[in-house]
Protein backbone atom coordinates (compact mmCIF):
# COMPACT_ATOMS: atom_id res chain seq x y z
CA UNK A 1 0.00 0.00 0.00
CA UNK A 2 1.56 3.41 -1.21
CA UNK A 3 2.39 6.26 1.38
CA UNK A 4 0.10 9.22 1.92
CA UNK A 5 1.18 13.01 2.25
CA UNK A 6 0.13 14.67 5.38
CA UNK A 7 -0.07 18.17 3.91
CA UNK A 8 -2.39 17.40 0.73
CA UNK A 9 -3.09 13.29 0.64
CA UNK A 10 -1.07 12.89 -2.42
CA UNK A 11 0.79 9.80 -2.85
CA UNK A 12 4.39 9.55 -1.81
CA UNK A 13 7.17 8.08 -4.24
CA UNK A 14 10.99 7.47 -3.69
CA UNK A 15 12.90 9.60 -5.91
CA UNK A 16 16.36 8.48 -7.49
CA UNK A 17 18.19 9.40 -4.72
CA UNK A 18 16.55 7.28 -2.57
CA UNK A 19 14.53 10.24 -0.39
CA UNK A 20 10.55 9.65 -0.39
CA UNK A 21 8.53 12.85 -1.90
CA UNK A 22 5.32 13.81 -2.99
CA UNK A 23 4.14 13.74 -6.28
CA UNK A 24 1.51 16.43 -6.09
CA UNK A 25 3.36 19.42 -3.84
CA UNK A 26 6.77 17.95 -4.02
CA UNK A 27 7.29 17.74 0.00
CA UNK A 28 10.28 15.82 0.79
CA UNK A 29 9.23 13.22 3.51
CA UNK A 30 12.40 11.58 3.99
CA UNK A 31 15.88 12.53 3.31
CA UNK A 32 17.84 9.89 0.90
CA UNK A 33 20.57 7.91 2.77
CA UNK A 34 24.18 9.41 3.24
CA UNK A 35 26.90 8.41 0.38
CA UNK A 36 29.51 6.68 2.62
CA UNK A 37 33.01 8.28 2.59
CA UNK A 38 35.73 6.65 0.84
CA UNK A 39 39.44 7.22 2.49
CA UNK A 40 41.54 9.21 -0.08
CA UNK A 41 44.35 8.14 -0.86
CA UNK A 42 44.11 4.97 -2.64
CA UNK A 43 44.56 4.68 -6.53
CA UNK A 44 41.04 3.64 -7.42
CA UNK A 45 39.54 5.64 -4.26
CA UNK A 46 39.72 8.97 -5.60
CA UNK A 47 37.52 12.00 -5.84
CA UNK A 48 36.27 13.07 -9.22
CA UNK A 49 38.15 12.50 -12.13
CA UNK A 50 41.89 13.12 -12.88
CA UNK A 51 42.20 14.92 -16.25
CA UNK A 52 45.59 14.52 -18.09
CA UNK A 53 46.70 13.85 -21.14
CA UNK A 54 46.25 10.28 -21.19
CA UNK A 55 42.81 10.39 -20.36
CA UNK A 56 40.35 8.97 -22.85
CA UNK A 57 37.40 8.88 -20.83
CA UNK A 58 36.00 10.37 -18.05
CA UNK A 59 34.87 8.19 -14.52
CA UNK A 60 33.39 9.66 -11.22
CA UNK A 61 34.47 8.84 -8.01
CA UNK A 62 33.02 5.12 -8.02
CA UNK A 63 34.87 4.18 -11.56
CA UNK A 64 31.46 4.79 -13.20
CA UNK A 65 32.11 6.33 -16.47
CA UNK A 66 30.31 9.86 -17.37
CA UNK A 67 27.27 10.43 -19.70
CA UNK A 68 28.06 11.37 -23.17
CA UNK A 69 27.30 14.97 -21.92
CA UNK A 70 29.46 15.20 -19.03
CA UNK A 71 32.43 13.80 -21.43
CA UNK A 72 31.67 16.41 -24.27
CA UNK A 73 32.36 19.00 -21.33
CA UNK A 74 35.21 17.42 -19.36
CA UNK A 75 37.02 16.76 -22.89
CA UNK A 76 36.03 20.69 -23.97
CA UNK A 77 37.68 21.55 -19.98
CA UNK A 78 40.88 18.94 -20.44
CA UNK A 79 41.37 21.29 -24.11
CA UNK A 80 41.78 24.32 -22.14
CA UNK A 81 43.94 23.12 -19.82
CA UNK A 82 45.98 21.85 -22.34
CA UNK A 83 46.25 24.86 -23.99
CA UNK A 84 47.70 26.41 -21.61
CA UNK A 85 51.29 24.11 -22.24
CA UNK A 86 50.78 24.49 -25.98
CA UNK A 87 50.93 28.19 -25.48
CA UNK A 88 47.89 29.03 -26.91
CA UNK A 89 46.67 31.37 -23.73
CA UNK A 90 48.93 34.49 -22.87
CA UNK A 91 50.31 34.70 -19.45
CA UNK A 92 52.82 37.29 -20.03
CA UNK A 93 54.58 36.39 -16.68
CA UNK A 94 54.50 32.57 -17.10
CA UNK A 95 56.48 33.54 -20.20
CA UNK A 96 59.04 35.75 -18.86
CA UNK A 97 59.91 32.95 -16.52
CA UNK A 98 60.18 30.56 -18.87
CA UNK A 99 62.37 32.52 -21.01
CA UNK A 100 64.48 33.19 -17.92
CA UNK A 101 64.88 29.43 -17.46
CA UNK A 102 65.65 29.17 -21.12
CA UNK A 103 68.30 31.87 -21.35
CA UNK A 104 70.38 30.86 -17.78
CA UNK A 105 69.81 26.86 -19.04
CA UNK A 106 72.00 27.66 -22.28
CA UNK A 107 74.29 29.81 -20.79
CA UNK A 108 73.36 33.08 -22.70
CA UNK A 109 73.64 36.89 -21.74
CA UNK A 110 71.75 38.17 -19.85
CA UNK A 111 70.82 40.99 -22.23
CA UNK A 112 68.90 37.99 -24.05
CA UNK A 113 66.24 38.01 -21.47
CA UNK A 114 64.95 42.25 -22.65
CA UNK A 115 65.65 41.93 -25.88
CA UNK A 116 63.76 39.46 -26.13
CA UNK A 117 60.65 40.25 -24.75
CA UNK A 118 60.85 43.46 -25.50
CA UNK A 119 60.54 42.02 -29.55
CA UNK A 120 57.96 39.80 -28.08
CA UNK A 121 55.50 42.68 -27.25
CA UNK A 122 56.22 44.68 -30.20
CA UNK A 123 54.88 41.24 -32.67
CA UNK A 124 52.13 41.14 -30.42
CA UNK A 125 50.66 44.40 -30.11
CA UNK A 126 50.85 44.38 -34.05
CA UNK A 127 49.80 40.76 -34.58
CA UNK A 128 47.20 38.42 -32.37
CA UNK A 129 48.83 35.24 -31.61
CA UNK A 130 49.90 34.59 -35.21
CA UNK A 131 50.65 30.73 -34.99
CA UNK A 132 48.14 30.18 -32.34
CA UNK A 133 51.17 29.38 -29.82
CA UNK A 134 53.02 32.17 -27.80
CA UNK A 135 55.60 29.72 -26.76
CA UNK A 136 56.78 29.16 -30.04
CA UNK A 137 56.44 32.65 -30.89
CA UNK A 138 59.22 33.37 -27.48
CA UNK A 139 60.92 30.70 -29.26
CA UNK A 140 61.49 32.42 -32.56
CA UNK A 141 62.06 35.91 -31.01
CA UNK A 142 64.45 34.29 -28.87
CA UNK A 143 66.73 32.61 -32.17
CA UNK A 144 66.03 36.01 -34.08
CA UNK A 145 67.96 37.58 -31.38
CA UNK A 146 70.36 35.48 -30.17
CA UNK A 147 71.29 35.30 -34.28
CA UNK A 148 71.71 39.41 -34.03
CA UNK A 149 74.09 39.20 -31.57
CA UNK A 150 76.22 36.67 -33.34
CA UNK A 151 78.99 34.90 -31.21
CA UNK A 152 78.05 36.30 -28.15
CA UNK A 153 74.74 34.13 -27.72
CA UNK A 154 75.40 31.24 -29.61
CA UNK A 155 72.53 28.52 -29.80
CA UNK A 156 71.23 25.70 -31.66
CA UNK A 157 67.21 24.99 -32.55
CA UNK A 158 67.61 21.80 -30.67
CA UNK A 159 68.60 23.29 -27.61
CA UNK A 160 65.63 26.07 -27.82
CA UNK A 161 63.14 23.15 -28.25
CA UNK A 162 64.91 20.98 -25.53
CA UNK A 163 64.69 24.00 -22.80
CA UNK A 164 61.42 25.06 -23.46
CA UNK A 165 60.33 21.27 -23.20
CA UNK A 166 62.06 21.73 -19.50
CA UNK A 167 59.32 24.34 -18.93
CA UNK A 168 55.98 22.42 -20.14
CA UNK A 169 56.08 23.37 -23.95
CA UNK A 170 55.62 20.71 -26.78
CA UNK A 171 57.93 22.59 -29.21
CA UNK A 172 59.29 20.63 -32.68
CA UNK A 173 62.68 21.44 -34.01
CA UNK A 174 61.25 21.00 -37.15
CA UNK A 175 58.30 22.79 -37.04
CA UNK A 176 61.06 25.90 -35.39
CA UNK A 177 62.63 25.89 -38.22
CA UNK A 178 60.22 25.74 -40.85
CA UNK A 179 58.77 28.85 -38.86
CA UNK A 180 61.43 31.23 -38.64
CA UNK A 181 62.59 30.69 -42.63
CA UNK A 182 58.92 32.28 -42.72
CA UNK A 183 58.86 34.73 -39.77
CA UNK A 184 60.58 37.60 -41.73
CA UNK A 185 56.52 38.90 -42.78
CA UNK A 186 55.83 39.51 -38.79
CA UNK A 187 59.63 40.11 -37.96
CA UNK A 188 61.99 42.03 -39.34
CA UNK A 189 65.94 40.77 -38.17
CA UNK A 190 69.08 41.29 -40.38
CA UNK A 191 70.26 37.94 -40.35
CA UNK A 192 68.25 34.76 -41.34
CA UNK A 193 71.30 32.19 -40.79
CA UNK A 194 74.17 31.60 -38.96
CA UNK A 195 77.51 31.26 -39.80
CA UNK A 196 80.32 28.68 -39.04
CA UNK A 197 82.42 30.91 -37.39
CA UNK A 198 79.81 32.37 -34.33
CA UNK A 199 80.33 28.68 -32.95
CA UNK A 200 84.06 28.41 -32.66
CA UNK A 201 84.18 30.53 -29.42
CA UNK A 202 81.90 28.02 -28.15
CA UNK A 203 83.57 24.55 -29.39
CA UNK A 204 86.68 26.26 -27.56
CA UNK A 205 84.67 26.87 -24.11
CA UNK A 206 83.94 23.44 -24.45
CA UNK A 207 87.42 22.34 -24.73
CA UNK A 208 88.77 24.65 -22.07
CA UNK A 209 86.32 23.02 -19.55
CA UNK A 210 87.66 19.45 -20.43
CA UNK A 211 90.04 18.47 -17.92
CA UNK A 212 91.78 15.83 -20.08
CA UNK A 213 93.07 18.31 -22.89
CA UNK A 214 94.26 21.10 -20.67
CA UNK A 215 96.61 18.20 -19.52
CA UNK A 216 97.08 17.27 -23.17
CA UNK A 217 98.75 21.02 -23.79
CA UNK A 218 100.38 20.95 -20.77
CA UNK A 219 101.89 17.60 -21.82
CA UNK A 220 103.00 19.04 -25.25
CA UNK A 221 104.74 22.33 -22.78
CA UNK A 222 102.10 24.79 -24.32
CA UNK A 223 99.91 27.88 -22.19
CA UNK A 224 96.47 26.60 -22.32
CA UNK A 225 95.12 30.14 -22.89
CA UNK A 226 97.52 31.08 -25.49
CA UNK A 227 96.82 27.92 -27.43
CA UNK A 228 93.29 28.18 -27.18
CA UNK A 229 93.57 31.93 -28.49
CA UNK A 230 95.80 30.60 -31.54
CA UNK A 231 93.07 27.70 -31.98
CA UNK A 232 89.68 30.32 -32.08
CA UNK A 233 91.56 32.53 -34.40
CA UNK A 234 92.46 29.44 -36.92
CA UNK A 235 89.69 27.97 -36.99
CA UNK A 236 87.64 31.27 -38.03
CA UNK A 237 90.46 31.66 -40.76
CA UNK A 238 90.18 28.07 -42.00
CA UNK A 239 86.42 28.39 -42.36
CA UNK A 240 86.28 31.50 -43.91
CA UNK A 241 89.06 29.99 -46.24
CA UNK A 242 86.43 27.18 -47.71
CA UNK A 243 84.56 27.69 -50.77
CA UNK A 244 80.93 28.20 -50.22
CA UNK A 245 79.84 25.32 -52.30
CA UNK A 246 81.24 23.14 -49.92
CA UNK A 247 80.07 25.00 -47.05
CA UNK A 248 76.24 24.82 -48.23
CA UNK A 249 73.80 22.34 -46.61
CA UNK A 250 76.12 21.54 -43.48
CA UNK A 251 75.23 22.19 -39.92
CA UNK A 252 77.13 25.25 -38.70
CA UNK A 253 77.97 23.72 -35.53
CA UNK A 254 79.41 20.16 -36.64
CA UNK A 255 81.25 22.52 -39.28
CA UNK A 256 83.14 24.97 -36.93
CA UNK A 257 83.79 21.82 -34.59
CA UNK A 258 85.53 19.49 -37.08
CA UNK A 259 87.41 23.19 -38.44
CA UNK A 260 88.45 23.41 -34.87
CA UNK A 261 89.65 19.75 -34.82
CA UNK A 262 91.61 20.48 -38.21
CA UNK A 263 93.21 23.67 -36.59
CA UNK A 264 94.10 21.79 -33.93
CA UNK A 265 95.99 19.11 -36.38
CA UNK A 266 97.19 21.97 -38.19
CA UNK A 267 99.09 23.66 -34.54
CA UNK A 268 101.03 20.22 -34.54
CA UNK A 269 102.20 20.32 -37.00
CA UNK A 270 103.71 23.50 -36.99
CA UNK A 271 104.66 23.37 -33.68
CA UNK A 272 105.98 19.96 -34.39
CA UNK A 273 104.46 18.69 -31.03
CA UNK A 274 102.12 15.51 -30.72
CA UNK A 275 98.34 16.23 -31.42
CA UNK A 276 96.15 17.46 -28.70
CA UNK A 277 93.13 15.69 -29.73
CA UNK A 278 91.86 12.57 -30.62
CA UNK A 279 88.71 11.75 -32.77
CA UNK A 280 87.16 9.82 -30.14
CA UNK A 281 87.71 12.46 -27.13
CA UNK A 282 87.29 15.78 -28.80
CA UNK A 283 83.80 14.12 -29.90
CA UNK A 284 82.82 13.27 -26.58
CA UNK A 285 83.87 16.51 -25.09
CA UNK A 286 82.11 18.90 -28.08
CA UNK A 287 78.98 16.73 -27.99
CA UNK A 288 78.73 15.36 -31.68
CA UNK A 289 79.24 12.05 -33.41
CA UNK A 290 82.90 10.49 -34.27
CA UNK A 291 81.34 9.71 -37.46
CA UNK A 292 80.27 13.16 -38.49
CA UNK A 293 83.63 14.89 -37.64
CA UNK A 294 85.61 11.94 -39.17
CA UNK A 295 82.87 12.74 -42.64
CA UNK A 296 84.04 16.59 -42.23
CA UNK A 297 87.56 15.98 -41.77
CA UNK A 298 87.42 13.93 -45.47
CA UNK A 299 85.26 15.60 -47.28
CA UNK A 300 85.52 19.52 -46.19
CA UNK A 301 88.90 19.45 -44.48
CA UNK A 302 90.64 16.71 -46.51
CA UNK A 303 92.37 19.16 -49.87
CA UNK A 304 92.82 22.22 -47.54
CA UNK A 305 96.25 23.44 -47.14
CA UNK A 306 96.88 24.72 -44.22
CA UNK A 307 96.10 27.74 -43.29
CA UNK A 308 98.42 31.25 -42.65
CA UNK A 309 96.79 32.39 -39.61
CA UNK A 310 98.33 34.98 -37.52
CA UNK A 311 101.02 33.41 -35.50
CA UNK A 312 100.61 33.90 -31.24
CA UNK A 313 103.59 32.52 -29.40
CA UNK A 314 102.12 29.33 -27.61
CA UNK A 315 105.59 27.92 -26.52
CA UNK A 316 106.74 28.28 -23.09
Amino acid sequence: MSAICDECKGVLVTDNYGGLVCTDCGLVHELPPPVPFRTPGLSKQRLGSIISRKSSTFTDHGERTLSASNQLKFNRLKELQDSIYRGSCLDLFRLHMDLEFVVNYLLLPEEVIDKTMKLFEDVVSKVKNPYNNYALLMAICLMVVSRELGERAPVKLSEVVGAFGLRGHRLSTRVLAKTLCCASNIISFNKKFRSCEEFVNRVVCKLKNSPYIVVRIRAAKMDPDKYFTELGLHSKYLLSSIPPPRRSGKNPFLLAASAVFASGTMIAKRYDVPNVFTKTQFSKDVGIAEYTLRSHLASVFGEQKEASAPLIPIQR
